[in-house]
């Protein structure tokens, strides 16, 4: 009974560490153990985003989202992001927070730009941010823009010049509105064509370092095509080598075969009276000993003087 008990004592202790070591293992893993710096960054928009996702500083990871708040505003709403950054990392007060993704099939992380201020910033301090840099996102801004602009402006015009003479006396006045709405457009068409430089320009260094591996992986699959070439041309000589061999050589090959024939038929014809004389040398050895053992004089005196 207090086997039993020590045995399952011993177990117990077995599992509970394997767990305890188990559980800080995971959490080495997820970075949990690190200590980190609070900061907090704020967003219009956080498609793609959620809690525990990635922060990056010029592309290398440096802490993650800890939870994401969403602030309503009179004039404007927004989403702060409380992050967790890794202690001791110093981040200028210029820099510039963005929401970008390497590929259309990666996940949205945040992406701090290093600025060229020698002030850093303090724990618990905002980091500028700036919308977000996703190419489909700003694409989706502009359709949206053309469309309101379509269904504010042209489609007014259009209206108003199938409607004749009162129709265009209508629309001299409205002239101006629809001015300054083309205005207005041609700003927003200009504020989202400088976000989309900016993706193309972020993109591109990306772009190169693709291109340049792809082109490295083409030259070493190059070399490795041409290695194959010489192997099969080597494997290729080297069966001619053998058939050459073979087929110089095949009358004393059918020779040898012969002889290595005759040798076995001649063994297999004997190997009954070998039996035979190795059964009676067994027998004989076997009945040596038996006289051996039982009167050891045998050897030094010899078969005529033992006793009867």
């Amino acid at each position: 009974m207090r086997d039993s008990q020590k045995n399952y004592l011993i177990v117990g202790v077995f599992v509970l560490t394997m767990l305890s070591v188990l559980v800080i293992w995971l959490a080495v893993l997820s970075g949990s153990t690190q200590a980190t710096t609070a900061y907090y960054m704020e967003f219009d928009n956080v498609i793609g985003l959620s809690s525990g996702g990635q922060i990056l500083f010029e592309g290398y990871p440096v802490g993650k989202i800890e939870n994401i708040v969403f602030t309503r505003r009179p004039e404007a709403s927004a989403y702060r992001l409380n992050v967790a950054i890794r202690e001791g990392w110093d981040i200028p007060e210029d820099s510039l927070a963005v929401m970008t993704q390497a590929s259309l099939l990666s996940a949205v992380v945040v992406d701090i730009q290093a600025g060229s201020s020698h002030q850093m910033l303090t724990p618990g301090d905002r980091i500028p941010s700036l919308g977000s840099t996703n190419m489909m996102t700003a694409m989706s801004s502009v359709a949206a823009k053309l469309g309101h602009l379509a269904d504010t402006s042209l489609k007014p015009l259009l209206e108003n010049l199938s409607g004749g003479t009162d129709s265009l006396s209508t629309l001299s006045q409205d002239a101006p509105i629809i001015l300054d709405n083309v205005k207005t457009f041609t700003r927003q068409l200009t504020t989202a064509t400088t976000r989309l430089n900016q993706i193309l320009d972020q993109s591109e260094r990306p772009i190169e370092t693709i291109l340049g591996k792809a082109e490295l992986a083409s030259g070493n699959i190059s070399t490795l095509t041409t290695d194959f070439h010489q192997t099969r041309k080597q494997l290729d000589a080297l069966l001619i080598s053998m058939r050459r061999i073979v087929s110089n050589n095949s009358g004393e090959i059918d020779h040898s075969i012969a002889d290595l024939h005759h040798t076995l038929e001649v063994v297999a014809s004997h190997v009954q009276e070998i039996s035979s004389n190795l059964e009676a040398t067994t027998r004989n050895m076997n009945e040596l000993t038996t006289d051996l053992r039982r009167n050891p004089g045998l050897i030094v005196r010899g078969r005529e003087f033992s006793e009867p």
